[in-house]
């Protein structure tokens, strides 16, 4: 990752899962919507774990992450939410790991607003 958020893989993972949603609504083929979550889960679980190999490096560009951060103190909370509202048997498992994603992205980004990314 060298310092840089994946902003496009961010942004298609995100499209994925809304997408995603709009179909578990509107009742579409359960298989396609746990591919689309599955696809959004891998996604942002490299992105997770680059996030916290960039932090943990001696030097990084605080800025590079200051504003994904920001960002993601209003939206992760929403989807943690809206994940936590799917009640669907055969997608609990990838569900379970979305929001084990979103809770630790969450916690990164408390670690922002608070000025303490040490405990990271």
């Amino acid at each position: 990752m060298y310092g840089e958020i994946d902003l496009e893989s961010y942004t298609i993972s995100i499209i994925r899962l809304n997408t995603a949603f709009q179909k578990l609504e509107n009742s579409d083929s359960i298989q396609e919507i746990k591919a689309l979550l599955e696809e959004s889960l891998e996604d942002l679980e490299k992105l997770y774990k680059d996030t916290v190999d960039d932090l943990n490096n001696d030097e990084v560009n605080i800025n590079e992450y200051y504003m994904f951060f920001q960002n993601g103190r209003q939206t992760f909370p929403q989807y943690i939410e809206a994940l936590g509202s799917i009640e669907n048997s055969e997608l609990q498992e990838v569900v379970t790991s979305l929001l084990n994603v979103f809770t630790n992205l969450n916690k990164i980004a408390d670690g922002f607003s608070g000025g303490n990314i040490d405990e990271i």
